[in-house]
């Protein structure tokens, strides 16, 4: 059974091993179609997944891909019309280029491709010397050139594959034909496609050419990975490559368990599944492997399985795959080096990219609603303040994860009641953020480390207390045999697992001192009061109070004239407002622990 998280370790095993040959660390483009000026999209995980709205320029950087080795070309895919002139970017005639590195021999190598007019083909595209400009390094002495990474490379744009029945179905015509519609046509040329299928016949040829390749029979390796993203029992699949309904397609005859069927019947996603599983297992090893929304007719299962299964092709033969993709079952699980998100600059309508989002993020730039946020709950309204301000200023793809409460209760209800309930649920998304006051004088415990013949009932009480300082009681079960014992016992455990994995503390000992500037506060003063001595009392009336609550309470009165608690929290926000702007240590703080939730 493969697990996701098992392969990814595999995988970052295998890179720090140095394992992964003719890699390409990264792609730039100097000017590129419309991606913005000089974007860098960083290869720092094996599996790349280029996610974003429609018409973001995900599939232009895969073109891009697709033309970076020795031998490709990214005129395969784009080139100018009448239409669609390619034009030079501005004045300087800067040429649309792109340009990657890579590693060989110990050595890093640096190639650009530039669109060059040469002989009146002005879709003509060739490697460059490297060129300072575009953030290349120049070798001064001979300004040589880097050859192009020498890679085999896979293309699959699934919008597009389509099986022999479903292009002449859908986009065929009847011309020279006695056919009076497109079934009796289909119904005609199916008996040629029976005889080859059948073995009647091996070849079946026009009065110019041969209208087929040689059947195939899957073998049984890629009639198991069909199976297994599929989620269906193949025994056996048969594949020809042909035109007798015209246009070149692929026909395939399935039969499973139940049925024996071709591609006429089947689901356009069972056609892709096939092109994709036969394609990567024929792939020699350290393939680039670039798939265009291969999720396209699968169902969110089969799209997790083949997520899956491009991973373990990947480990074993240390492919290079990079994907654009509008799904979160290809996004979900995925580390943040191996996703990439492509969005419109609203300011000049270029492409940018961002990285090392999580999937969460990313399926907020998709418009992907996400259902079930994750929880942080404070100690008071002004601590929700605090961390709601912080996340506005992570970017609304961040703050898009998360509600932030605050319990009137105050904490020891936290501790007692909230708790004792989080701890029970499985795979629990209610974190804490405690005032920085309650933070133990040592690190949370681990059960896990005690001595096996501590651990039981009193003793994990007692560390619960020291590190709470409350008695905390769980309900459970009776029992004559020690029920009640056992699940205490496991309440335990796990309030003291939530404790060490979902308890966090807010910087300071309480949220005023996190926000508290006395300098800001001495010119408010300033600006108020236009009498000197008035000015000077109040600002050394200010500087003896000590106890943080009622300095915002005595600055209140005098900005606002009262120190109601709604005065006090709207003075609080201007303070909230100026410690955002200048984000210092405790911001970076709070920042880095929401980043570790996400």
């Amino acid at each position: 059974m493969l697990e996701l998280p098992k392969l990814i370790s595999a995988i970052n095993t295998a890179q720090t091993a140095n394992q992964f040959k003719q890699y390409i660390d990264f792609i730039q483009f100097p000017y590129y179609r419309n991606v913005e000026i000089d974007t860098r999209i960083n290869f720092n995980f094996p599996l790349t997944v280029f996610i974003g709205q429609n018409g973001c320029g995900k599939s232009s950087c895969l073109h891009a891909l697709y033309g970076a080795p020795d031998r490709y070309t990214p005129y395969k895919f784009w080139f100018d019309t009448k239409v669609d002139p390619v034009k030079y970017y501005d004045e300087k005639r800067k040429r649309h280029s792109f340009w990657y590195s890579f590693e060989i021999n110990g050595q890093t190598k640096e190639v650009i491709k530039a669109r060059i007019k040469r002989q009146d083909d002005p879709n003509y595209w060739e490697t460059s010397r490297p060129l300072a400009w575009a953030g290349m390094r120049t070798r001064e002495e001979k300004n040589e050139r880097d050859k192009p990474i020498i890679k085999n490379v896979v293309y699959l744009d699934f919008r597009s594959e389509l099986s022999a029945f479903d292009k002449y179905f859908y986009f065929g015509n009847l011309k020279n034909s006695r056919a009076r519609n497109k079934q009796e046509y289909l119904r005609r040329r199916s008996s040629s496609l029976n005889k080859l299928f059948t073995g009647k016949v091996s070849k079946i040829s026009s009065s110019t050419r041969d209208l087929n390749k040689q059947v195939e029979t899957l073998n049984s390796n890629e009639l198991k990975w069909i199976s297994f993203v599929l989620g269906r029992h193949y025994i056996k699949a048969t594949s020809v490559l042909h035109s007798l309904f015209r246009n070149e397609g692929y026909s395939v005859l399935f039969q499973t368990d139940f049925a024996k069927y071709s591609e006429a019947v089947a689901g356009s996603g069972e056609m892709a599944v096939v092109r994709l599983v036969r394609e990567v297992l024929a792939a020699q090893n350290y393939s680039l492997i670039l798939l265009d929304e291969p999720e396209v007719s699968l169902h969110p299962g089969a799209q997790e399985r083949l997520k899956l299964f491009l991973l373990e092709q990947i480990k074993i033969k240390k492919h290079q795959v990079v994907l654009t993709s509008h799904s979160p079952s290809i996004v979900k699980g995925l580390p943040k080096e191996a996703i990439k998100v492509f969005y419109q600059n609203p300011r000049n309508g270029r492409f940018l990219i961002s990285e090392n989002l999580s999937p969460e993020e990313a399926f907020y730039h998709i418009e992907f609603p996400v259902f079930k946020k994750k929880n942080i709950f404070v100690e008071d309204i002004l601590a929700q303040e605090i961390v709601t301000g912080v996340l506005e200023k992570m970017g609304d793809a961040t703050k898009n994860l998360f509600n932030v409460r605050f319990n009137p209760g105050g904490v020891s209800v936290i501790k007692k009641e909230f708790i004792s309930v989080f701890c029970r649920e499985e795979n629990t998304e209610n974190f804490i953020f405690f005032d920085g006051d309650q933070s133990p004088d040592s690190p949370h415990f681990d059960w896990q480390s005690f001595i096996a013949s501590d651990i039981n009932v009193t003793y994990l009480r007692t560390k619960i207390k020291e590190q709470t300082t409350e008695d905390i009681k769980f309900s459970v079960d009776g029992g004559s045999k020690g029920g009640n014992q056992k699940q205490q016992l496991e309440l335990l455990k796990s309030y003291l697992d939530f404790y060490l994995t979902h308890v966090f503390y807010l910087p300071k000992s309480v949220p005023e001192d996190i926000i508290w500037n006395q300098e800001f506060a001495i010119n408010q003063i300033r600006a108020l009061i236009s009498d000197k001595n008035d000015e000077d009392v109040l600002i050394a009336e200010l500087e003896i109070i000590s106890d943080m609550k009622k300095k915002f309470a005595f600055i209140t009165k005098i900005i606002l004239g009262d120190s109601s608690s709604d005065s006090i929290l709207s003075v609080q926000r201007q303070f909230i407002q100026r410690w955002l702007n200048h984000q210092n240590e405790d911001f970076d703080n709070i920042q880095n622990t929401i980043s570790d939730l996400i």
